[in-house]
């Protein structure tokens, strides 16, 4: 009997390893209160073997998890889970990481929950809580529409600390009996080293991590590549076409998890099919007349915050409704402009955002990460061939990196600020 259950950096754990630790578990209070009273304990861990062990022995106890990255440091975690109403916070380790927080916060007597902030980019981050049972109701959703068994085995380079990393990736595949592994070195090539040795894969990143694999892997072919966090920009898309059998995408929201999945990704706004559990309320019919995407999940309507419409049952996304920008009376969405600069060799990321002119009002400004010797002048030049003019932008910053928030992400509203600041 195959008694493994998950790996992290090709060590293996299986119930023997669970069951010691959840033996340690047990014998801690605070855990066992906590299932009992219905109350919610945050959870700070740099060891993911260990964050995995723990979330599921508090899951099974009745417990409410709140993830917090695994960098965030002690007193901002305090602070977090206090805001939260945490019982209390375990900072890197189970045993003698426990940090009790003030009892008149606490939350007690909801239904066992995952709990997480919501990642900021259009504003201050938002505490979500989503039941343990909404949970299994999105993993059975989405197995059955990624359709992989328990042969594929998932190499997972996003954090287990966010919920697509630890539900996606992780209590997805075991669900299905297959054996994630989840590579958290600092080092590419040894992921490489370890997909070369599991060739039937499908490796969980977001854009920018997939992008910093693949640029590695000279003569080697991936199996499958899935994307989430943010539309993946054409460019890099068209890049790991070559370089993949199959480059999947999936699109969610803080509030419902994983709402879509496209099996064979070709253009990046493209979001899939929805969830057997979700129901579309609400979208656009057309490229030209998009709506902002409502859903229903578990009986609770969620608006996404997304601009899109549906085409042929498949949802498409064209920008955060707070992300259009309006130049003289005309819509620019973003994402398309993205899309062109990212084509232009030289080019790592980019992100385009709203800027702010005395006169004109509302122009189009953007950020890229450039190798080599690219020019804010060729960036334009390169616009112009393949834009109408309004859509191109204005002004244009090259830089090494892309500044991003503490969960990773890039936040055009903080760059939208700091251009206002100016």
């Amino acid at each position: 009997m195959n008694n493994k259950l998950f790996a992290v950096n090709q060590t293996f754990y299986g119930q023997q390893e669970l069951d010691t630790a959840w033996k340690k578990y047990s014998g801690i209070a605070p855990f066992r209160e906590a299932g009992q009273t219905g109350s919610r304990i945050a959870v700070v861990m740099s060891d993911a073997a260990e964050l995995i062990a723990l979330v599921l022995y508090l899951r099974e106890a009745g417990a409410s998890v709140l993830l917090l990255h695994g960098e965030t440091p002690l007193e901002t975690a305090k602070a977090l889970a206090q805001e939260a109403g945490c019982k209390g916070l375990v900072f890197h380790a189970a045993e003698g990481g426990y940090w009790p927080l003030a009892e008149q916060a606490y939350v007690t007597g909801e239904a066992a929950s995952l709990c997480l902030f919501s990642s900021g980019t259009s504003g201050k981050p938002k505490l979500i809580s989503r039941s343990w049972s909404s949970a299994a109701e999105e993993i059975a959703a989405y197995n059955e529409a990624i359709g992989l068994d328990a042969g594929v085995t998932p190499v997972v380079i996003s954090p287990v600390s966010h919920a697509y990393g630890l539900i996606a990736g992780v209590l997805s595949a075991m669900e299905r009996k297959a054996v994630p592994h989840i590579a958290t070195y600092t080092n590419p090539k040894l992921t490489l080293a370890l997909l070369r040795d599991t060739p039937n894969h499908i490796v969980y990143g977001v854009p920018l991590t997939l992008h910093v694999l693949t640029s590695l892997a000279s003569g080697f072919r991936f199996n499958r590549l899935m994307s989430s966090g943010a539309p993946m920009p054409q460019g890099l898309l068209d890049n790991l076409t070559k370089l993949a059998d199959r480059v999947l995408q999936q699109y969610g929201c803080s509030e419902a998890g994983c709402i879509s999945i496209n099996g064979y990704l070709q253009a990046s706004g493209d979001i899939g099919r929805p969830l057997g559990h979700i129901r579309i309320l609400e979208a656009g019919t057309a490229h030209d007349s998009p709506k902002e995407i409502v859903i229903e999940t578990g009986g609770s309507m969620i608006r996404t915050g997304d601009l899109g419409y549906m085409e042929s049952g498949e949802l498409k996304l064209l920008a955060r409704v707070d992300d259009v920008i309006n130049v003289a009376g005309l819509k620019v969405y973003p994402a398309e402009v993205e899309n062109i600069i990212s084509a232009l060799e030289g080019i790592r990321e980019c992100v385009v955002y709203r800027g702010r002119h005395p006169v004109m009002g509302e122009i189009v400004c953007c950020m890229v990460a450039v190798d080599g010797k690219v020019t804010p002048d060729e960036v334009r030049a390169w616009c112009l061939a393949k834009l109408p003019p309004y859509k191109v932008p204005a002004k244009v910053e090259c830089v090494d990196k892309l500044p991003r928030t503490a969960t990773g992400k890039i936040s055009r509203k903080l760059l939208e600020e700091a251009n206002l600041s100016q």
